[in-house]
């Protein structure tokens, strides 16, 4: 037989192969009717969602953005959390909690200490969608006093929140590779 014909049957047989590999592979990963990946071990965790809102007040205890939290409320509506800022200079500002979630994102972020001071009040609650990861921290307190309100109002803002239940791998099956080696040889 003349040798390209050979290569050429060689080189078909190779691709049939890795074509017929390659399906195998394709139509086991896709055993759902719709297509979507399924989780095979999941949690069922319960999700917090605030349906109310903050008004946290803070103060300027050193210059370039440093501040302690000195007081919080709740109140109805979410949208209208915002924060009162007392300044070294003697001014008070109030921000809303929109503006500066907003601002996270733009190249003139000015509140840049005081959005990380107030992930860790139960302003948090606007920032993040699980309540259930709001916790005040009393670092960023002024006293006693002010932190233990906060976290006497966390169970009030726990208590109106709306809940839902997510699906989350379970911890054997998170991760790249989901807790196997895909080392094929060696140790």
């Amino acid at each position: 037989m003349n040798k390209k014909l050979i290569n050429a049957f060689a080189l078909s047989k190779k691709m049939m192969i890795v074509g017929a590999i390659s399906g195998a592979i394709l139509m086991q990963s896709c055993g759902s009717d719709d297509g979507s990946p399924r989780l095979k071990e999941f949690d069922e965790k319960t999700v917090y969602e605030s349906t109310k809102g903050v008004v946290t007040e803070v103060e300027e205890v050193e210059p370039g953005n440093e501040y302690k939290i000195i007081d919080e409320r709740i109140i109805d509506e979410k949208e209208k959390s915002i924060a009162i800022v007392h300044t070294l200079e003697g001014t008070t500002d109030t921000l809303s909690l929109k503006k500066i979630e907003s601002e996270k994102n733009s190249s003139e972020y000015r509140h840049s200490g005081l959005r990380a001071i107030l992930l860790y009040s139960l302003a948090g609650s606007y920032f993040r969608r699980n309540l259930g990861n709001v916790t005040p921290d009393s670092r960023y307190y002024k006293d006693a006093a002010a932190y233990n309100k906060s976290t006497g109002l966390k169970n009030n803002l726990q208590s109106s929140a709306k809940t839902r239940t997510v699906k989350v791998p379970k911890a054997s099956s998170t991760g790249y590779g989901s807790g196997r080696s895909f080392r094929s040889f060696g140790g």
